[in-house]
């Protein structure tokens, strides 16, 4: 019986053994087995291929048996001190300090550039360890990230054209308003008033030229409101400090919500950063007022090295994180947009029934 079952195991062991090569060769990564020691003990067919004829052109030989914990698996292309660090690693990993390793390097030996990626994990059990090594090409990858990352720079940059182009009709339209509309509404109140003034006290003329003179200076209030929402003629004249005191001021008076500043008195900083701390600040009031139920905000606005920091905190419902991170919060990633393109930062902040803080960092020079 003892007899059988040893032939049984001498023809099954043979058989596993190239079910397991059959496997391994079968799969598309390049792969390879270190053992205890780092002696590199089985690899499969797409390594071997690899090693003889590499796809990134570097003279890359290697064959089963020899020390892994050399340099000899290691990339001509690679730097020393990377083929440096990864030997120390496969010597941590070995020791069992370090479980998972991964690096993606580039090829430059062959034009156009090829992106490897090699990865090393030491597989689990009690026995001696064992290490697989893999080494693909993600050239494609890479390619398809990079045109992606230049998309999105793209249209970064359109969103920041916009945005600019915008902000320059809304101040065309402003003095439209302004001295347009606004000088010939003031025109007419005063030519109302000098008719009036002809007319006799006791005609009922006079009485229905003084209600035409009362609305006519309610569409000259309606007119500086709009030109001042466009764009605050203060901003150009006065600065960005002024601005926000004036706009604060109307906002409370509107809201009825209590305001708190500590603002320097003067900030030198760009034309185009001034409009994106003013449109920052005008966005986060109107979300307040919109939807935090807020009794009191405070702003504060200082100058830390050579940082702006902005910080709008109210004391309303909050704001849940995941309507922060929305993809239709088209007013908090405007908000984000503005930071980015001054080469700041911005983030908010919230706790259910504890109010939102919104804090800006931007450099004095953007």
């Amino acid at each position: 019986m003892n007899s059988t079952l040893n032939d049984y195991q001498a023809s099954v062991q043979p058989e596993s053994e190239r079910l397991a090569r059959a496997t391994i060769d079968a799969l598309s990564s390049r792969l390879c087995v270190l053992d205890e020691s780092g002696r590199i003990i089985a690899t499969n067919k797409a390594w071997r291929e690899f090693a003889t004829v590499p796809a990134c052109g570097c003279p890359y030989q290697e064959n089963e048996g020899r020390d892994g914990l050399a340099t000899s698996w290691s990339m001509p292309c690679w730097p020393p001190e990377t083929a440096a660090v990864i030997s120390r690693t496969v010597h941590k990993m070995l020791a069992g300090w370090r479980q998972t390793f991964a690096l993606e390097y580039e090829c430059r030996t062959r034009e156009p550039v090829r992106w490897f990626e090699m990865r090393v994990t030491r597989l689990p059990g009690d026995g001696p360890a064992r290490l697989v090594m893999t080494h693909d090409e993600i050239t494609a990858r890479k390619s398809a990230e990079a045109a992606l990352r230049k998309s999105a720079e793209r249209l970064k940059e359109l969103g920041r054209h916009l945005e600019t182009v915008r902000e320059e009709r809304r101040a065309i339209f402003a003095r439209e308003i302004h001295d347009g509309l606004g000088a010939i509404l003031t025109m007419l109140k005063l030519d109302l008033a000098a008719t009036a003034n002809q007319v006799a006290p006791a005609d009922p003329l006079r009485a229905k030229f003084a209600g035409l003179v009362d609305q006519v200076a309610e569409a000259l209030k309606v007119v500086k409101r709009l030109s001042s929402e466009l764009r605050p003629v203060t901003l150009d004249t006065l600065g960005l400090i002024a601005t926000v005191r004036w706009y604060v001021g109307e906002f409370s008076l509107k809201t009825g919500i209590a305001m708190a500043l500590q603002l320097p008195d003067y900030v030198r900083i760009s034309d185009v950063a001034a409009i994106a701390v003013f449109r920052i600040i005008q966005e986060s009031l109107t979300n307040v007022a919109k939807h935090s139920g807020a009794s009191q905000v405070s702003i504060s606005v200082s100058k830390i090295m050579n940082q702006l920091v902005v910080e709008i905190t109210d004391n309303g419902s909050g704001i849940a994180e995941s309507d922060i991170r929305r993809e239709d919060s088209f007013g908090i990633i405007g908000m984000h947009e503005r930071a980015d393109y001054l080469g700041g930062t911005l983030s908010v902040s919230s706790q259910p029934a504890a109010g939102t803080r919104v804090t800006l960092h931007i450099p004095l020079d953007s």
